[in-house]
Parts: C-alpha cells; sequence; structure tokens
C-alpha cells in the first residue's frame, strides 16, 4: 500500500464494465491489479499498464494472494448468463462470500471495498415511482435473486471494513454485446416493440458508471451505503428505440410484438437452445424482466458521491454504434 500512488484491485477486470474500470482508475493515478482467471481473455487490457494477479472466486485458495497489500478493492467479477441457474448463486452470492472472507483475513486494513451489484437486485418499479435504495428489494429472476445475495453477503463484512454496494441500471456503451440486438435489428431495417412501448428505463452509459464507482472509492461514505448510479433521466422504450434508429439512420419497418407472444417466444427460445446445449439469454423470467419499468432515483448518489451522469443516450448510442461499426459488428 502506498500513499503516494493508491492502488486498487479490480475483480473481472477483463471483462465489458472491468477493462473501462481499469483505464478509469488508470487516469486518476492510481495502481491498477487487475484480478482475473488465468483462462480470461486478456484482449480488452491490452496497451495498459497494470498488473495481473490471478484468482478465482469459486477457488478461495487462490483469493489470498490476489488482494493481499491494496488499498481499495471493486468487486466487478460475476456471471450473467448460465447453463444452471445455481450457478448463478455459486458465482455471485459463494464467490462474493468467499472473497469477502479472503479480505477478512488477509487484508483486514483495506480502505474500502466496492461490490458492483445491479440494478436487478432490487426489481422493476412501479409507474411514476423511480425506485430508492431503501425500498425493499424484488428481484425477479434467479440473477436478480443471485446478485441481491452477493450484496447481502458483502454487506454483512461492513463491521469488519467499509464496504459501499453500487446499482446500475442497464449498463450500454462501445463494447456492450448485450444490447447490441437492438443495433442490429434496426440495421436490418425492423424496429423491434416489445410489450408496452411507453414503459420508462433508466440506463447508463458505462463511462459513467465507471465515473460513479470512481466516486464511490474515493468519497467518504457510510460502509454498508448502496446507491443506484444511471443517468439523470429515463426514456421510454418508443424513445430509446427511436432514438436508436435516428443514430443508424436507416428507415425501418415496425415489429411489434405484445407482452405474451413474447413470453411464449423466450420459453421456446430457451426450449430449442438448451437441446443444443446452448445456453439461453432469453427465458421467460428474463422476459419479465424485460417487459417491466425501471426507473431509479439517483439522489442518493448525487448527494452523497457528488455523482451526476453526463452521457446522454443520444450522444452515448451514437458512440456506440460507431463502435460497434469501426470493429466489424455492423
Amino acid at each position: 500500500m502506498s500513499p503516494e500512488k493508491p492502488s486498487v484491485l479490480i475483480t473481472g477486470a477483463n471483462g465489458f464494465v472491468g477493462s473501462r474500470l481499469c483505464r478509469t482508475f488508470l487516469e486518476n493515478g492510481f495502481e491498477v491489479i487487475a484480478g482475473v482467471r488465468k483462462t480470461a481473455s486478456l484482449a480488452q487490457l491490452e496497451g495498459l499498464d497494470i498488473t495481473y494477479r490471478y484468482g478465482d472466486v469459486c477457488m478461495p485458495e487462490t483469493l489470498p494472494g490476489m488482494v493481499t497489500g491494496v488499498d481499495y478493492i471493486v468487486h466487478n467479477a460475476g456471471v450473467v448468463k448460465v447453463k444452471r441457474n445455481e450457478r448463478f448463486f455459486e458465482v455471485n452470492e459463494g464467490g462474493t462470500r468467499a472473497l469477502f472472507d479472503a479480505i477478512a483475513r488477509h487484508n483486514p486494513g483495506v480502505r474500502k471495498v466496492i461490490y458492483v451489484s445491479s440494478l436487478a437486485a432490487a426489481g422493476p418499479s412501479k409507474p411514476g415511482a423511480p425506485r430508492q435504495e431503501s425500498d425493499p428489494p424484488i428481484p425477479l429472476t434467479a440473477y436478480a435473486r443471485s446478485k441481491l445475495a452477493g450484496e447481502t453477503a458483502a454487506l454483512s463484512f461492513s463491521d469488519r471494513f467499509s464496504v459501499v454496494a453500487v446499482r446500475p441500471s442497464g449498463v450500454y456503451g462501445p463494447g456492450d454485446r448485450e444490447n447490441f440486438a437492438f443495433f442490429l435489428a434496426l440495421s436490418l431495417r425492423v424496429k423491434p416493440l416489445i410489450g408496452k412501448t411507453g414503459r420508462k428505463i433508466q440506463l447508463v452509459h458505462v463511462d459513467d458508471l465507471c465515473r460513479g464507482i470512481y466516486l464511490a472509492v474515493t468519497t467518504s461514505t457510510p460502509s454498508e451505503a448502496v446507491y443506484f448510479i444511471a443517468e439523470d433521466r429515463s426514456y421510454t422504450m418508443k424513445e430509446l428505440i427511436r432514438i436508436i434508429r435516428q443514430v443508424v439512420g436507416k428507415a425501418a419497418v415496425p415489429l411489434y410484438i405484445p407482452a405474451a407472444p413474447f413470453k411464449v417466444i423466450a420459453a421456446f427460445s430457451q426450449r430449442i437452445l438448451k437441446l443444443f446445449n446452448v445456453t439461453p439469454m432469453l427465458t421467460p423470467e428474463k422476459a419479465d424482466e424485460l417487459l417491466g419499468s425501471w426507473e431509479v432515483s439517483t439522489a442518493r448518489a448525487r448527494d452523497e458521491l457528488g455523482f451526476q451522469s453526463s452521457i446522454a443516450f443520444e450522444e452515448g448510442a451514437r458512440q456506440t454504434f460507431e463502435w460497434y461499426k469501426k470493429e466489424g459488428w455492423l
């Protein structure tokens, strides 16, 4: 630990969010340590002045060497897609508990640990009532329940060292795979409209998220604090699709799929893909999640962290589309 140049360990550093987190902390004068599995692809970290430490949250014996002697830790590693739901809990809950136990045993003087949770852990909002951090969680999916369980496990260590949880809303930006399908559909001149198009959704650009996490690390906060990190405004589903269509720059034919048929498609997709041993991203649970409203209050992050989003969806969607084109995805 160096008082002149603080160090931060970022687990899951090789992924979409993790690699951008590494860049954010490097730009702010941190010594960055990437916590990755030995089998992980490091392509997104090429050229960065970082140190690698290898470990797997599901292999507790690998964790002491990863967590020792660092000032701050951002636990970003987790799984979002699995072949069996139990795996969500093995990694997102059990892995989190194992990591925090290793920190308590081998780095009890750590300054602060951030657990990167998810808005899914809190659950959807009711129309006109953005969720607040104090609202009782109502997770809809196995993934969401596992992230909430991981959050609970992380915060249970708050009597031993400072722990903060951040709950990002839907994350997008250059390199994002989850929202790529919308850009692809509109590039193919199809405008997908699913369920009630007036439902509200709040997103966050990956760079805004990373800045929010950086502020959670460097700002004095109460231990056990939880923060929503999102763009300051929400959009209707119809507005989001309209913005992407404008960015793509092509006329598109509307394809409206009501909620009930969408759920049938999700169930059919899950069964077919399992026959071919392919992990489905769209499941009946996920369909229920996608059909919900997702609005949050960012007041606590603003008041306690000084966080305000800087990238509106219009700008972020354009950045993302240009990246997809540059990388040959579109």
